[in-house]
């Protein structure tokens, strides 16, 4: 998949996934999360199989099960997060915002610190002034 549709990709499913969790009326998301990831296993399931990589590859099956743990448990991480964030009445219009502008944040940080990449002046004033942003937004 390209870049640009991959990214696209990314912008609907998010617009979809927070709209669906800020107007689900349900008041646990234990069910709710058990259909999403069941959903989730049958698609992920459906093109391993479809582009050869189904569930009987062994090559690198120790990489791919303690990868797919972690990214397991951080997005049910999210999924909970979010739905309890919504549910405490953080409005639609800056509770991604706030959460997202805090992950970059960390995200470049961690990029520059643990993985040596660059920070070019332009990029350190935003980080720089993206904590301001984040204060603002959460403040309404």
């Amino acid at each position: 998949m390209s870049a640009p549709i991959a990214l696209v990709t990314i912008i609907l499913s998010g617009v979809v996934y927070h709209l669906t969790q800020k107007t689900t009326a349900v008041a646990l998301p234990w069910p709710m999360l058990s259909v999403a990831y069941g959903a989730a296993f049958v698609l992920a399931t459906a093109l391993a199989v479809a582009t050869g990589t189904g569930p009987g590859e062994t090559r690198g099956a120790l990489v791919h099960g303690v990868t797919g743990l972690l990214i397991g448990l951080a997005a049910f991480g999210v999924e909970a997060g979010f739905f309890f964030v919504y549910r405490s009445g953080w409005p639609l219009s800056t509770t991604s915002l706030v959460s997202s502008l805090s992950i970059a944040i960390l995200l470049a940080l961690l990029g520059v610190v643990g993985f040596g990449e660059h920070l070019s002046a332009s990029r350190a004033l935003g980080l720089a002034l993206a904590p301001g942003g984040v204060v603002l937004m959460a403040r309404g």
